[in-house]
């Protein structure tokens, strides 16, 4: 008796697990019509298996990825599906695989948006390199393949980066704000998206709008010198001297490209010859002129600070200097006119001035 009702037992619960792992013929149906590239037939059954089979992750995912996005490309149908996944058991494992339902989904979205993100950057690529009259073109079909790839995977803040470039480059600042803002959102810790938000409010000469987010493009690289340098700018634009020099000077700790570094070492120089401090601003227009010995702006700088600083015949030298570099500047020589003016030069100085005015100065 006791082996009889231990094989019954047995039996039985063979009977309910053959039951629990069976497909639904709806289901059946349609993993059959799947592997015959019959898609009309798999819809209608997969559909039906979703009311047959409320509780299984694995038939809106079916649908989604077979139907909404590898045939219809209809990319709204297709996360709605996945998120019906999601909603039932994102961590089921489904397909005969070690993977879960979420795992799933975040292959098929990033499969899919890579495809559409990707030809978006090509197309970008060719409107950078193009001179010619489809130049545009490029750029809107490269528009539309970032929201398409946009709308395949919301949550990825590439899509709204490249997409806010784009608009920026069509002229739409209104939209470039609003997806770099996107990608910010999305992507809080990236420094090159807080970079390029900054950036954007300070072509818009929001000086105060653009602060926090350069801010924080430099707390996430320090040794990135573009933003630090746009740091500096910021300051400098909104009139705070102390801080403004105090970024240049750790921008020009951190760089090694010499023209990069010359530019720096330029602005400083500016700086200092604002706040009068001519000392500082002969020393960092020499080092912008010993990093980039072409750099006619700090020359012109070197001028400036020396006629400032009532040193005529410095002065003289660099004007000098500019006008065999740059014959055809009137500025130059009315900055000659002046000089010579204050050196007792009054003929000397209608001759320079006379020079600048027949050049339209």
């Amino acid at each position: 008796m006791f082996n009889k009702k231990f094989i019954s037992i047995g039996i039985s619960l063979l009977v309910v697990l053959i039951f629990v792992r069976c497909s639904s013929q709806e289901y059946t149906s349609a993993k059959l019509y799947i592997q015959q590239l019959e898609w009309e037939k798999a819809e209608e059954f997969l559909i039906k298996a979703l009311v047959a089979e409320p509780d299984n992750p694995e038939i809106p995912y079916q649908l989604g990825y077979h139907i909404y996005a590898l045939q219809k490309r209809d990319w709204k149908m297709m996360n709605q599906t996945f998120d019906k996944a999601l909603s039932i058991d994102p961590d089921k494992k489904i397909l005969g695989q070690p993977k879960t339902v979420k795992e799933f989904v975040d292959l098929a979205q990033t499969q899919f948006w890579g495809e559409e993100y990707n030809k978006g950057i090509a197309q970008y690529k060719l409107y950078l390199k193009s001179n010619s009259d489809v130049k545009d073109s490029y750029l809107q079909t490269a528009i539309n393949l970032f929201i398409t790839a946009s709308e395949i995977k919301p949550n990825e803040a590439q899509s709204y980066a490249m997409l806010s470039a784009s608009y920026f480059n069509a002229g739409d600042a209104v939209k470039s704000e609003k997806n770099i803002l996107k990608a910010v959102e999305l992507s809080p810790d990236d420094a090159g998206n807080n970079l390029t938000a900054g950036k954007i409010f300070m072509f818009k000469q929001d000086f105060e709008s653009a602060l926090p987010y350069i801010n924080k493009s430099v707390e996430l690289d320090p040794s990135n010198t573009e933003a630090i340098r746009n740091l500096a700018q910021i300051y400098y634009d909104t009139g705070n001297m102390e801080k403004s020099i105090e970024t240049y000077e750790d921008a020009i700790s951190k760089e090694t490209d010499r023209k990069q570094k010359s530019d720096l070492y330029f602005n400083l120089g500016i700086l200092y010859n604002k706040v009068d401090n001519f000392e500082e601003a002969e020393y960092n227009f020499m080092n912008a002129l010993d990093e980039n010995p072409d750099d006619i702006e700090a020359v012109m700088g070197m001028a400036q600070v020396f006629e400032n600083a009532e040193k005529w015949r410095k002065a003289e030298k660099f004007y000098r200097e500019l006008i065999a570099i740059d014959p055809e500047n009137p500025e130059h020589y009315r900055g000659m006119s002046r000089v010579k003016l204050q050196q007792g030069e009054p003929d000397q100085s209608k001759r320079f001035l006379d020079k600048a005015k027949a050049l339209g100065g």
